[in-house]
C-alpha cells in the first residue's frame, strides 16, 4: 500500500512543478524557488524508492522489520503530501490572473518568504529522513526482490481482462454450484397451497452463499410469474427503518412502473407503513430482505407486510440463528452449510479453468487440494481465490507462492480475510487505492459507476496511459476489479449498460481494517466505536453526525456524506471547512443544505464538489477561485444559472446540472441550466449535462472537442443549423441528447455529414426534416440506446434502426413515428432487449416476423390509442415482460384470444385499467 501512496505523491509533485502559475513565480530567485528545487529532488528519491515499495506490496509474507520500514516510508510520504498540498493551496490562494495580479503575485512571493523558508527547511528534514530510511534498508538487509514473481504476469492478461470483465457477471449462473437442493426446497415452499403469508429464513456463516441462493431463487421467480410484485432490499448492520421502508416502496413501485409517491423522503414511520400496505393490498408478492442483523429490525418491518391470504412470501437472509427462528417458523428455516468436497472441487475447476472443466492438471493436484482445504467449502472464498488463479500461469511454483500467502489461522472469519488479503496484495498499487476507496461507501450501497470513476480521478488514483482519457483508464480499472470478483456488477432491468457496482460485506470489512492501518480512510460511525484518528486522510459519514467532531482531523483530503438527514448548520460547516482547507473531495449529495458557506470557496485544492440532490439555489461567483476543480455536480438541485466565473475553471472536466421530472417511468419535463458563453473555452470538458442553449453557446460549443457526453436543451430553429456544425467537430462524443425548445423545431439532419462514430447513447426531441432518418444513421454501429421523441417520421425508421448491430434499447415516443404500421422483419434488431412504443397516435398495427428481436425481454406499449393488433408475439422467444399502459381493450382481448396463444411462452403482463395495475399471465 505504501507504493500507491508514494506514486500519488510523485504525481502530485509533478503536477505542481508543471503548473504555469508556479513556473512564473519560481523563475525569480526567492525562497519559493528553493522549495521548488527540493520538491524535484524528493520526487527523484521517491521514484527510486517506489520500485522497492512495489516489491514489498507484492511479497507473499514479509516480516515485522520490512513492515515497520514500509510504514515509516508511508509516514514520510504523507508528510510530503501535506507539504505539497499546502504549497499548492498557498500558491492558488495568492494567485491572480489579471494584469494587476502579476504584481500582486510577486509581492506575496516575497511577503510569504518566512513561510517558504519554513517549508524549505521541512523538506530538507524530510530528505534526511529518506536518506536514513534508504540506509536502514541496507543496514537491516531488507530484501524486496523475493515478491517480484507474483505480480509480473499481470500485464500479459490486460487484454483478456478487458474482454471478460463485462461478461463475468453473466457467468455467475454457471458458477452457482451446490444450491440445487436448497433452491428446490425454497421453490416448493413458494409454490405450495398455503395462502397465508409466511417467512422463509436462510442463515449461515458469512460468505457461505446465502445471498447467492436468495438471488437465484428471486430471479427465477421473476421469470416464473408466480408473484405479481417483487422487492429486494439489502438491510445491513447500520440500518435505518425509515430508509428501509422507503427502499421497499420504491422497489415495488418501480417494478410496476408506477409513479413513486410524493414527499416519500419526509414521511414518518406510520405513513410509510400505510403507503406500503396500500400498495400490497390484494397483491401476491415476494420480498427478499438480505442480511438482517437484529431481531429489532424485523420487528419493525414485519408489521408493514400485509397478509391478503394470496400466498405471499418473504425471504430473509441472516448470519444470526436467533434472527432466523424469530422471523420464521423452524419448519421454514434453512441452514446453509459450506459446499461438500466434490461440489467445491467443481466450483474451483470451473472458476480457475473455465466452463466444462471438471478436473485439474495432475501436477497441480496437491496444490488444488490445499487451496480447497483452506477454503473449506466457502463458495465466496473458492470463487475469490479461483479468479486470482485464473489470470495466473498454471505453474506449480507460482501457485505454491500464492498458497503460502494464505496464512494459516483459526476457522473463523480470519480465514476469509486471508483470502481477501492475498487477492488485495496481488493488485497493483493504483488498484489498491481504488478498491480501498470503495470501502467508504455504506454497507450494501449501490455505487454509481460514473461517480466512482470521477472520484478516483479527483483523488489522483488514475494514471495517464497514452492518448486515453483518465476516465477511460478508470473504466479499465473497474473492469479489472470486476473480473477479479472484488466488485460485483449490479444490473438494473431498464438500463442497457452497467450503471452500479457493489462490494461484498466481508471484503468491505477487510478493506476498512486495512484502510485504518494505513490511515487511508475512516467511516463514521465505525463498528469498533473508537474515536476518529487525527491522521486519517478520508472520511465517510454514513449516519447521524451530531456527535462527530470534525476539527480533530486536520489531514483530511476527502469527505463523503451518505446520510441525507445529516444535520448541517451554517456554523458547523464554517467551522469544519475552515479547518480542512486542503480538501480535494467534498461530496454532500442529498444533504439538506440550501446555501454554501464562503469557506467552501476557499478550498483551493478542491477537485470534486458534489451537491447532487441538495436544495442549493445559487452558487456564488467565488466558485471561480476553485482553480483545481474537475467535477461540479449540481444535478437535481434548484439551481437555474451557473455563475459566470465557472468559465475560469480551466481544469473542469464534468458539469452535471439541471434535472427532469418523471411520471410512470416516462420523462415528462426537463429543466436546463444556463451557463456563460466562455464555458466553451474549457478545453478539458468531457461532460455537460442539461445545458440550456443560446445563440452564443451553440456557436462556440464546437470548440469542446474533448466532450464525451452532451445533453443540451431549449434549442431553437435558428440555432439547430449552427448546432449541427458544432456536433460534426465532436469526434469523441459517446452520449448526445438534443431537446428542442418546442415541438415545432425542425432539424435538417441531412445537412450533417454524420454524428460521431463512437456514439453509444442518443436521445433527440426534434422534428426530422423530410420525415425520415438521415442516410448516415445506419453507420452509427456503436449505438446501444436510441430514443426519438416528437420526430414526426412519416417514413418507417425500422429498416435503418433494425440493422444497427449493437442496439439494446429503442424508444419511439410522442409521435416519433406518424405512420400506421410497423413491421419487424427477419434478422432485424439482433441484440435489442427493450422496446418502448409510447403515444404513437397513428399506429394501428405491429407485425413481428420470425427471427426478429430474438433477445427482446421487455415490450412496453403506452398510449397508442389506435393500436389494435400485435401479430407474431410467439416469435419473441426471450420476451419476459409485456407492459400495456393505457392501451385499447381490443388489443388486450386480441392477445388473450389469439389462436397461437399456446405458442407464446409465459410472459409477465402488466395492464393499466382505471389507474390500477393488474397482473396477468399472457398464456395458460
Amino acid at each position: 500500500m505504501a507504493e500507491a501512496i508514494v506514486l500519488s505523491v510523485i504525481e502530485n509533485i509533478a503536477s505542481i512543478i508543471a503548473g504555469t502559475v508556479l513556473t512564473k513565480l519560481t523563475s525569480l530567485k526567492s525562497p519559493l524557488s528553493e522549495v521548488h528545487g527540493r520538491l524535484e529532488h524528493l520526487m527523484s528519491i521517491f521514484e527510486v524508492m517506489s520500485g522497492s515499495l512495489k516489491d514489498i506490496d507484492e511479497m507473499k509474507d514479509y516480516n515485522h522489520t520490512v513492515a515497520a520500514w514500509a510504514k515509516q516510508v508511508r509516514g514520510v510520504a504523507y508528510e510530503v503530501e501535506d507539504i505539497v498540498d499546502e504549497y499548492s493551496y498557498l500558491i492558488r490562494e495568492r494567485h491572480r490572473e489579471d494584469f494587476k495580479g502579476h504584481f500582486y503575485n510577486l509581492i506575496h512571493v516575497f511577503r510569504d518568504g518566512r513561510t517558504w523558508y519554513r517549508t524549505a527547511n521541512h523538506l530538507q528534514n524530510i530528505e534526511t529522513k529518506l536518506d536514513y530510511l534508504m540506509n536502514m534498508r541496507n543496514q537491516f538487509g531488507i530484501n524486496t526482490s523475493q515478491g517480484m514473481t507474483i505480480g509480473n504476469n499481470l500485464s500479459n492478461h490486460n487484454e483478456q481482462i478487458s474482454c471478460f470483465a463485462e461478461s463475468s457477471h453473466f457467468k455467475l449462473e454457471n458458477e452457482i454450484i451446490g444450491i440445487e437442493e436448497n433452491r428446490n426446497v425454497i421453490e416448493n415452499w413458494l409454490a405450495d397451497d398455503e395462502t397465508s403469508q409466511y417467512v422463509i429464513a436462510v442463515w449461515g456463516m458469512a460468505g457461505v452463499g446465502k445471498t447467492t441462493l436468495a438471488t437465484n431463487v428471486y430471479n427465477r421467480q421473476k421469470k416464473a410469474c408466480r408473484f405479481s410484485s417483487f422487492a429486494w432490499i439489502s438491510v445491513t448492520q447500520t440500518y435505518n427503518i425509515h430508509g428501509l421502508l422507503r427502499n421497499i416502496i420504491i422497489d415495488l413501485y418501480e417494478g410496476k412502473m408506477e409513479a413513486i409517491p410524493q414527499s416519500l423522503n419526509t414521511m414518518d414511520y406510520r405513513h410509510l407503513v400505510q403507503i406500503l400496505q396500500g400498495f400490497l393490498h390484494q397483491k401476491k408478492y415476494l420480498i427478499v430482505l438480505d442480511d438482517i442483523w437484529s431481531i429489532e429490525v424485523w420487528t419493525y418491518l414485519k408489521n408493514a407486510f400485509l397478509d391478503c391470504k394470496l400466498g405471499s412470501r418473504i425471504i430473509i437472509t441472516t448470519r444470526l440463528y436467533d434472527v432466523a427462528i424469530n422471523a420464521a417458523s423452524k419448519s421454514h428455516v434453512i441452514e446453509l452449510n459450506p459446499l461438500p468436497e466434490d461440489e467445491a472441487q467443481r466450483l474451483f475447476c470451473l472458476t480457475v479453468f473455465g466452463e466444462g472443466a471438471i478436473k485439474y492438471p495432475q501436477d497441480l493436484e496437491e496444490l488444488t487440494q490445499k487451496f480447497l482445504h483452506k477454503c473449506d467449502g466457502l463458495s465466496l472464498a473458492i470463487v475469490c481465490i479461483g479468479r486470482l488463479l485464473s489470470v495466473k500461469d498454471k505453474d506449480m511454483i507460482l501457485w505454491q507462492r500464492i498458497y503460502d500467502g494464505l496464512n494459516i489461522g483459526s476457522a473463523d472469519l480470519r480465514d476469509v480475510y486471508n483470502i481477501f488479503r492475498i487477492s488485495f496484495n496481488d493488485l497493483p498499487g493504483y488498484l489498491k487505492s481504488c478498491l480501498l476507496y470503495c470501502s467508504m461507501f455504506p454497507e450494501g450501497y449501490k455505487m454509481p459507476r460514473k461517480k466512482l470513476i470521477r472520484l478516483w480521478v479527483a483523488e489522483g488514483f488514475v494514471q495517464k496511459q497514452g492518448s486515453k482519457s483518465l476516465e477511460e483508464v478508470a473504466e479499465e480499472y473497474l473492469n479489472e476489479l470486476t473480473y477479479r470478483c472484488l466488485l460485483q456488477i449490479l444490473h438494473i432491468t431498464y438500463k442497457v449498460t452497467v450503471s452500479r457496482y457493489s462490494i461484498h460485506d466481508l471484503l468491505r470489512d477487510f478493506l476498512l481494517t486495512k484502510s485504518r492501518e494505513d490511515s487511508f480512510c475512516e467511516v463514521y460511525p465505525n463498528y469498533h466505536g473508537g474515536e476518529l484518528s487525527g491522521d486519517i486522510r478520508r472520511l465517510a459519514i454514513s449516519n447521524s453526525m451530531s456527535d462527530l467532531r470534525l476539527k480533530t482531523s486536520h489531514h483530511l483530503r476527502s469527505i463523503l456524506v451518505f446520510d441525507p438527514k445529516a444535520s448541517f448548520s451554517n456554523l458547523m460547516l464554517k467551522n469544519s471547512f475552515s479547518s480542512f482547507r486542503l480538501l480535494k473531495v467534498l461530496d454532500m449529495s442529498f444533504a439538506p443544505i440550501e446555501n454554501l458557506p464562503n469557506e467552501i470557496y476557499q478550498l483551493y485544492n478542491l477537485h470534486y464538489l458534489g451537491l447532487h440532490g441538495t436544495k442549493i439555489k445559487k452558487i456564488s461567483k467565488s466558485l471561480g477561485r476553485l482553480q483545481n476543480l474537475q467535477t461540479l455536480d449540481v444535478w437535481k438541485t434548484n439551481l437555474d444559472n451557473l455563475p459566470s466565473t465557472v468559465a475560469k475553471l480551466k481544469r473542469l472536466r464534468h458539469i452535471l446540472a439541471g434535472k427532469y421530472s418523471v411520471l410512470s417511468g416516462i420523462t415528462i419535463t426537463y429543466h436546463f441550466v444556463t451557463a456563460p458563453r466562455k464555458i466553451c473555452d474549457l478545453a478539458d470538458l468531457q461532460t455537460i449535462k442539461y445545458l440550456a442553449a443560446n445563440a452564443e453557446i451553440v456557436k462556440q460549443i464546437g470548440n469542446l472537442t474533448q466532450l464525451r457526453s452532451l445533453q443540451i436543451g431549449h434549442v431553437t430553429q435558428s440555432q439547430s443549423e449552427v448546432l449541427l456544425v458544432a456536433l460534426s467537430k465532436m469526434e469523441r462524443l459517446k452520449k448526445l441528447g438534443v431537446i428542442a425548445i418546442s415541438q415545432s423545431v425542425i432539424v435538417n439532419w441531412e445537412a450533417l455529414p454524420s454524428l460521431p462514430p463512437y456514439l453509444q447513447w442518443l436521445r433527440l426531441r426534434v422534428i426530422f426534416a423530410n420525415g425520415k432518418l438521415p442516410q448516415w444513421f445506419s453507420g452509427l454501429v456503436q449505438l446501444q440506446h436510441v430514443k426519438l421523441l416528437c420526430s414526426c417520421l412519416s417514413e418507417d425508421p425500422l429498416p435503418v434502426l433494425g440493422l444497427l448491430p449493437n442496439l439494446l434499447l429503442l424508444g419511439l415516443k410522442d409521435d416519433a413515428y406518424v405512420g400506421q404500421r410497423l413491421c419487424f422483419q427477419e434478422c432485424w434488431f439482433p441484440k435489442l432487449t427493450r422496446l418502448q412504443l409510447i403515444q404513437l397516435n397513428d399506429l394501428n398495427c405491429i407485425e413481428i416476423r420470425r427471427d426478429s428481436m430474438p433477445k427482446l425481454s421487455t415490450l412496453y406499449l403506452k398510449g397508442c390509442a389506435e393500436l389494435k393488433i400485435v401479430q407474431g408475439m410467439e416469435n419473441l422467444p426471450s420476451l419476459r415482460e409485456l407492459v400495456l399502459d393505457e392501451m385499447p381493450n381490443e388489443l388486450i382481448n386480441s392477445l388473450h384470444n389469439t389462436p397461437d396463444k399456446n405458442k407464446i411462452k409465459v410472459v409477465k403482463n402488466w395492464i393499466l385499467r382505471d389507474g390500477i395495475w393488474d397482473y396477468e399471465v399472457i398464456n395458460n
